[in-house]
């Protein structure tokens, strides 16, 4: 993965949670940081537990849907959406946080690579 690779992601994840902000999704967990003395952590797991809800309305979407539908982008509700959801929620706190998602990727890639075949015999 190249870097200018890297950095469309990063672009897109400022954009999402530019829309975020917009939509007002971040005006309550800003009150919540200043409010309270673990209020950035607080924020921080409810906003991964919503990228869990996102990855468990995908596996919905397998058990209630043909697999012809699992790529329909256009459609509420569909793997291909659900995927998505959890993608942009999980950009949203990345630019949120600041962190480079994009590179924090690029770097997972590369250090999978070096892994190899199942890294080194593992079942899963």
């Amino acid at each position: 993965m190249k870097k200018v690779d890297a950095n469309v992601i990063n672009r897109v994840a400022i954009e999402v949670h530019r829309v975020n902000e917009m939509n007002g999704w971040w005006k309550d967990r800003e009150a919540i940081i200043r409010l309270h003395a673990n209020g950035q952590h607080q924020v921080i797991l409810a906003a991964l537990a919503l990228v869990v809800s996102e990855v468990a309305e995908a596996m919905e979407a397998i058990r209630k849907h043909e697999a012809d539908t699992w790529t329909d982008t256009t459609t509420k509700d569909t793997f291909a959406r659900e995927l998505a959801g959890a993608t942009v929620r999980i950009m949203d706190l990345a630019a949120w946080t600041g962190v480079d998602l994009g590179e924090a990727i690029r770097a997972e890639l590369e250090a999978n690579k070096a892994r190899g075949y199942k890294h080194g015999g593992k079942a899963a």
